[in-house]
């Protein structure tokens, strides 16, 4: 061996990380059965993820909302590249509080609790432009990362003392995340 490349990020985790095409078809299934305003957060880097969310709106008549400044950086670079389709129906954030809640889906930037990403400013009812409450839902399409627990935890919280619904990868029976790594496994 010459030389030898691997990641080791889920080196204790069994098995093997999953596809992201059942992650998709989990997001869309998930999207098709809310009927107020949908939230969903992940890391704005994987465009892939960012791609079947953006899909699974679509087919769900949604218009999508891009929140937080990584998730315009990201999106803009994947549209440029002609990922996701370019007639992707995409609505700014002033625009989107007129839509009827059914056919508005947010995605934001915060996955990992960070104070100044848009969840946590949508959690604290200090976003300029987007709030959310009884009704509505947050899909987190993400995973703790360890050592941001206490963010994500007092974010969900101040959600759910919004009356919001939020969902995590833990409470779902079909996959709505799986890690860009590869497991023990694979």
């Amino acid at each position: 061996v010459l030389a030898m490349i691997c990641d080791s990020t889920n080196v204790f985790e069994e098995g093997e990380a999953g596809s992201e095409a059942s992650v998709a078809v989990a997001l869309k299934d998930m999207i098709a059965q809310q009927t107020g305003r949908v939230a969903v957060t992940t890391f704005a880097s994987n465009v892939a993820r960012l791609k079947s969310i953006i899909d699974a709106a679509t087919a769900c008549g949604r218009s999508v909302c891009l929140v937080g400044r990584s998730m315009h950086k990201v999106t803009g670079a994947a549209l440029a590249t002609g990922i996701p389709d370019q007639s992707v129906d995409f609505v700014d954030e002033e625009q989107a509080g007129t839509l009827p809640d059914e056919n508005i889906l947010f995605l934001c930037t915060g996955s990992q609790g960070e104070p100044r990403a848009a969840l946590s400013r949508i959690a604290r009812g200090d976003h300029r432009h987007v709030s959310l409450g009884k009704g509505d839902v947050v899909i987190f399409s993400s995973r703790v990362i360890p050592g941001n627990e206490r963010g994500i935890f007092d974010m969900q919280d101040a959600l759910a003392d919004r009356g919001v619904r939020v969902i995590t990868d833990r409470m779902t029976s079909e996959p709505i995340h799986v890690s860009g790594h590869p497991c023990r496994d694979e």
